[in-house]
């Protein structure tokens, strides 16, 4: 009785062994395993088709329940088949980085998948074309009522600055001619004329000064308002409404001259 036991554990024993063997080589594979389990086909027919997330997703599955390498390995060649190179890669890194134990071809296959996709990923990088920044070019339209209203700004300036110039000239010539009066126009005679003279000689040059001063600020300021109206005021698109006006009118009086500026945006 003891006898005839012995061959039927053997038998059932090699049975099991060899059912692990088949189930494992069907792994590799992508065949579908001895159970019942129909998910590896399903998974490698996702793939063929070109379904990759459904395909991916259930070797995942597969692997998560399994542990089993050989379906990280199936994930890099459903990347790799439908041309996801740098998932492929991935899936084949973490394959020989878990597959340790896994035999020695299938290790070999990974890293000429790996190299294949290196290989491929070179030629996409050397066949991709160059992108140029090009700065944009403003438009002619753009770029003149800019320029006439920086052109506008800086005469306003100029104008503004020799104006100031004028006036502060102006009372340059006064002061000399109190001097003048404060010093001679109760002598009876002159005492020094050297000193007379100059003074008279400053008076003179600091009044032909003032009436330049005035005459470019006056300039300045009237190009300033010739130019922003060519802008069309200072509006966001140089194109302002018809109700901007801009006007300039020379004040003259026997102290002086002078400009008004006016304005309306």
């Amino acid at each position: 009785m003891i006898a005839s036991l012995v061959p039927s554990k053997l038998f059932v024993l090699s049975a099991v062994l060899l059912g692990a063997a088949a189930s494992g080589r069907a792994a590799r594979a992508g065949e579908s395993p001895a159970s019942d389990d129909r998910r590896p086909a399903v998974a490698l027919a996702a793939c063929a088709s070109g379904d990759v997330a459904k395909g991916i997703a259930i070797l995942g599955e597969l692997y998560a329940e399994t542990r089993n390498p050989t379906y990280v390995f199936n994930q890099g060649r459903c990347y790799q088949k439908n041309n996801q190179l740098e998932q492929a890669r991935g899936s084949f890194a973490e394959y020989l980085r878990i597959g340790t134990s896994e035999p020695p071809e299938d290790i070999q296959r990974a890293q000429g998948f790996v190299k294949e996709i290196d290989d491929g990923l070179a030629q996409q990088r050397a066949s991709a074309p160059t992108q140029v920044l090009v700065a944009p070019v403003p438009r002619a339209d753009d770029a003149r009522p800019r320029a006439l209203r920086t052109a506008s700004i800086v005469l306003a300036a100029v104008g503004v600055a020799a104006i100031g110039t004028g006036v502060y000239l102006s009372f340059k010539v006064k002061a000399t001619n109190d001097a003048i009066n404060r010093d001679f126009a109760n002598q009876p005679y002159v005492t020094d004329e050297a000193r007379l003279e100059q003074q008279l000689s400053d008076g003179k040059s600091y009044e032909t000064w003032q009436w330049v001063g005035y005459g470019i600020g006056i300039a300045a300021l009237a190009g300033a308002a010739t130019t922003l109206v060519l802008a069309g005021g200072f509006g966001a698109n140089g194109s302002g409404p018809s109700e901007h006006a801009v006007a300039v009118a020379p004040a003259l009086s026997p102290d002086g001259i002078g400009g008004v500026l006016r304005v309306r945006f």
